[in-house]
C-alpha cells in the first residue's frame, strides 16, 4: 500500500535547504535597501540641481547673484519670489536652510530630525540656522549619526557655487 507524504529525513533535508538560501538572501536584500537610500539621496541631488539650475538665472537677472547672506538680525534680507512666496538665498543660490529655502522649492514634506523626528515627511533635516550646510536624510535613516544623508553646502562667493555631498556609508 502507497502512503502518501513526506518523510522525516525529506523534511529536515528540505528545511536545511532553505535555512541556507535564506543566510544566502537576506545579506543581497539588506544591500538592496542600502542601494535604495543611497539611490533616494541621488534623486534628491538631482532634483535640488534641477532648481537650482532654473532658480539662479532668475536671480542673476535680478541682480541678487553677488548677495551674501543676509543677517536678519541687522534687518538685512535676501531673497527671491518664486510663485509669490520668498525664498532665501546665498549669491543667487538657495541658502541652507530648509523652512525658508529648500522646503519651498521642492514639492516634498520636510522635518527637523533633531526637534521632529517623530512626525512623518518625505525628507528629515539637520541645521543649526547658522551652518552654512544643511544635511538631509531618508525616513528610515532620519540622524546625522547613521551617516546616510546629503549635505548642501551653500555658496561661499559669486564665484564659488553650492557643494553637495552624498555620505552613505551607513545606509
Amino acid at each position: 500500500m502507497l502512503k502518501n507524504g513526506f518523510t522525516l529525513i525529506e523534511l529536515v533535508v528540505t528545511i536545511i535547504i532553505l535555512a541556507i538560501l535564506g543566510v544566502v538572501a537576506a545579506p543581497r536584500f539588506m544591500d538592496l535597501q542600502a542601494d535604495a537610500r543611497a539611490s533616494s539621496l541621488k534623486g534628491l541631488k538631482a532634483e535640488m540641481h534641477g532648481v537650482m539650475n532654473v532658480l539662479y538665472p532668475k536671480s542673476v537677472i535680478q541682480g541678487l547673484a553677488d548677495k551674501p547672506k543676509a543677517d536678519k538680525n541687522k534687518g538685512e534680507e535676501n531673497y527671491i519670489v518664486i510663485d509669490g512666496v520668498k525664498v532665501d538665498l546665498v549669491y543667487g543660490y538657495p541658502a541652507a536652510d530648509s523652512a525658508n529655502s529648500w522646503s519651498k522649492l521642492i514639492m516634498a514634506k520636510f522635518e527637523d530630525s533633531q526637534f521632529n523626528p517623530e512626525r512623518p515627511a518625505d525628507w528629515y533635516f539637520q541645521n543649526n540656522g547658522n551652518d552654512d550646510f544643511i544635511q538631509f536624510m531618508t525616513q528610515s535613516k532620519k540622524f546625522v549619526g547613521d551617516n546616510c544623508y546629503l549635505k548642501y553646502t551653500e555658496a561661499k562667493s559669486p564665484t564659488i557655487p553650492p557643494v553637495f555631498e552624498i555620505i552613505d556609508s551607513g545606509c
